[in-house]
C-alpha cells in the first residue's frame, strides 16, 4: 500500500508540475497573474525614472573610469583605452586613489570592465569600437597580488562564436563589448551593439587559454550596454545609454531559468540624460542590492561616482513603475549602398505617428521625419541630397512609443 501511495503521489506531483499554469508571477507588473505558478517572462511594467545618488566627482587623473569591482570592502577601477596599465583602489566617499597596482603583461588596448570571483580579479580587454579586433582577451589576476605595487596576469583569449565579419566599422558594428561578470564558474559577457541596439549574452570559460565565447541569447535593450553585475541572489543589472537620445538606463533581469538570463523578468529603469550624470561606464554591487556606478567625463561634465539600490524593484510589493518594453520593427532599405536618396519599405503593425531618423557614425541625428502611417505595408522615399553626406556608414532608425527598429546603410 505504501508503495502504491508513493507511486500515486509521484505521478500526481509530476503531472501537476508539468501542467502548472505559466504567466507573469510578479505582483509589481501590469499583467500580474495571481493564478500563475511558473514565470514565463511575459511581465510588463509602466515607465519609471530613478536618480542615482551622486557621491562625488572623481578627482583627476581618473577622468575615464570604465569598470568597477568591489570585494574585501575595497572599490577598484581602471581607465579606458590608451591609458596606463594600472588598476586603482579608490575611496568610496571621495574617489581619491588609495592604492595603485601596475598590471604586468596586460597592456591596455581597450580595458572596459572588471569582474571577480573568490580568488581572481578579471580585466576585460575586449573593447571593440571598430568591430575588427581579433585579439580579444581577459586578464586574470590573483587577488593576493593586489596588496603589492605590481601584479602579473594570466590571459584568456577568445573570439565570438557567431562573428564572421571583421570589417572595419567604427561605432557601426555589433561586436563591441563592455560588460561581463563571473557566475557559476563561467564568465558571462554582454555585447554593446551599435547597430541594432540589442545585447547578446555569451558564456566563456574563466580559465587561461584560447576559447570560443558561446552565444546564448539576445535581448532588445534599446541602447548600448556598458556594464553588468549580479547579486548573490541572482539579480542582474545591465547599465548603459542610448547614443541617439543620450538617455541612460539600467535593465534588471531576475526570476529566470538557470543561466537563461533573458527568460525571466526584464525591467528598464531610466537614469536620466548623460549630460546630467555624465557617461555611465561601470557598475558593481557592493552590499546586498546596493552598489556603485562610475561615469566618465563627457564634454564639460566631470567623471562621477554614484550609488544606487534596486531594493524597491525586486521585491514582491506592487508599485507599477516600470517600462513597457518596445517591439522590434523590421524594415528594408534600398538601394543600399545609396547615392542621394533611398526607399524604406516596412510592414506597419499599427496605425500611428512614426519618427524616422538618419544618424551618423558618431550618434549625431542628421535628419528626422515624422510620418503618419496606416497599418499594413508602407513604402516611403527618403532624400539626403541637401545633407551632402560623405561616403561611409550611417544608421536609419524608425520608432514610436511601442516600436523600434534600426538598419545600417552605406553612402557611396
Amino acid at each position: 500500500m505504501k508503495r502504491l501511495f508513493l507511486l500515486f503521489f509521484c505521478t500526481f506531483y509530476a503531472f501537476s508540475q508539468a501542467n502548472a499554469q505559466a504567466g507573469c508571477t510578479d505582483p509589481q507588473a501590469n499583467n500580474f497573474d495571481e493564478d500563475a505558478l511558473q514565470n514565463d517572462g511575459s511581465c510588463t511594467y509602466s515607465a519609471t525614472n530613478y536618480e542615482a545618488e551622486e557621491i562625488t566627482e572623481i578627482p583627476s587623473p581618473l577622468t575615464e573610469p570604465s569598470g568597477l569591482a568591489f570585494f574585501d570592502g575595497k572599490l577598484w577601477t581602471h581607465l579606458d583605452s590608451g591609458n596606463e596599465d594600472k588598476i586603482f583602489q579608490i575611496d568610496t566617499l571621495t574617489g581619491e586613489i588609495l592604492h595603485t597596482v601596475i598590471i604586468v603583461g596586460g597592456d591596455n588596448i581597450d580595458w572596459e570592465e572588471l569582474a571577480e570571483d573568490e580568488t581572481y580579479l578579471y580585466i576585460g580587454d575586449f573593447g571593440n569600437n571598430p568591430g575588427n579586433r581579433t585579439d580579444l582577451r581577459i586578464f586574470r589576476i590573483e587577488k593576493s597580488q593586489l596588496s603589492q605595487n605590481a601584479a602579473t596576469v594570466e590571459t584568456i583569449e577568445f573570439s565570438y562564436s557567431d562573428q564572421t565579419d571583421f570589417s572595419l566599422a567604427p561605432n557601426m558594428n555589433n561586436y563591441d563589448c563592455e560588460a561581463f561578470f563571473e557566475h557559476n564558474d563561467s564568465l558571462h559577457l554582454f555585447s554593446k551593439n551599435w547597430v541594432d541596439f540589442q545585447t547578446r549574452h555569451y558564456v566563456l570559460p574563466k580559465t587561461p587559454g584560447t576559447h570560443i565565447a558561446d552565444l546564448r541569447d539576445s535581448f532588445l535593450v534599446l541602447g548600448q550596454v556598458t556594464a553588468a553585475d549580479i547579486t548573490n541572489e541572482g539579480e542582474i543589472a545591465l547599465l548603459g545609454y542610448n547614443i541617439v537620445t543620450s538617455q541612460a538606463f539600467m535593465w534588471l533581469l531576475f526570476d529566470y531559468q538557470g543561466t537563461d538570463f533573458f527568460s525571466g523578468n526584464k525591467r528598464k529603469i531610466g537614469l536620466g540624460n548623460v549630460l546630467n550624470i555624465s557617461q555611465p561606464e561601470g557598475l558593481v554591487f557592493s552590499q546586498g542590492k546596493t552598489g556603485f556606478i562610475c561615469a566618465e567625463n563627457i564634454s564639460i561634465f566631470p567623471q562621477k561616482l554614484l550609488k544606487f539600490s534596486i531594493m524597491d524593484w525586486v521585491t514582491n510589493e506592487p508599485n507599477g513603475v516600470f517600462d513597457l518594453p518596445k517591439h522590434t520593427l523590421d524594415f528594408s532599405v534600398f538601394p543600399n549602398p545609396f547615392a542621394d536618396n533611398f526607399n524604406i519599405k516596412l510592414d506597419v503593425p499599427q496605425k500611428g505617428h512614426y519618427k524616422i531618423s538618419l544618424i551618423d557614425s558618431l550618434g549625431k541625428t542628421l535628419k528626422t521625419n515624422m510620418l503618419l502611417f496606416q497599418q499594413g505595408e508602407q513604402e516611403i522615399f527618403f532624400n539626403t541630397y541637401d545633407l551632402q553626406l560623405a561616403k561611409g556608414n550611417y544608421f536609419i532608425q524608425i520608432s514610436n512609443e511601442e516600436n523600434f527598429g534600426g538598419k545600417v546603410i552605406f553612402k557611396n
